[in-house]
Parts: structure tokens; sequence; C-alpha cells
């Protein structure tokens, strides 16, 4: 009986590698666009003369709120995001090294 090898198409390969960079890119991305839409909210309230109520998340017109950092706030977020942050750098040097290693004369 012959053995059987299995054999591993180079698209396949580079469509996995792909798959494995996005989903390590899916939880800071929604970080920054939290970020993001937070910081637009609260400069749309202090343009109407308003002040940001972080814990809430709303504009509020009679009270005056302490500002308390987006880190303060969502401190697990960052972590993650940041962790899976080097964690796709890596992952993208390893993959790029090893494609360039593999062309190497």
């Amino acid at each position: 009986m012959a053995d059987l090898v299995l054999v591993r198409s180079h698209s396949l390969i580079v469509k996995t590698r792909l798959l494995i960079l996005v989903a390590l890119l899916v939880v800071p991305l929604f970080c920054a666009t939290s970020y993001i839409r937070e910081f637009i909210a609260v400069d749309s309230a202090l343009d109407s003369g308003a002040s940001y109520d972080y814990v809430a998340g709303r504009a509020d017109y009679r009270t005056n709120h302490v500002f308390i950092p987006f880190s303060h706030r969502h401190r697990t977020l960052i972590v993650s995001s940041g962790v899976l942050l080097a964690a796709a750098v890596v992952y993208g040097s390893f993959a790029i090294s090893g494609r360039l290693r593999s062309r190497a004369i």
C-alpha cells in the first residue's frame, strides 16, 4: 500500500494565516472604534455646552462631571487589545520571515 501524503496548497496556507491575523486584530479594532465613538460623543457634548457623564455615557446639561480616562473605565479592553496587537505583530513577523526564508537564494 502506498502511503498517503497530504499537501496543503499555498493559497490555503495564506488564507489561514490571514484569518488568524484578522482574528487577532478584531479586539484592538473594537477598542479603537469605541474610543473614537466616545471621543466624538464627548466633543459633541462639550461643543453644545454640556458636560459629558462618563459613567452614563451621555451629555448632561445640569451638572458638571469629573473626567474619567478611557483607560480607567475600560482597563480590560485596553490590556487585551495590547496583548492581541502584540501577538498580531509577532505572528505577522514570523509569517513574513518564514515567507522570506523560503524564497532565499
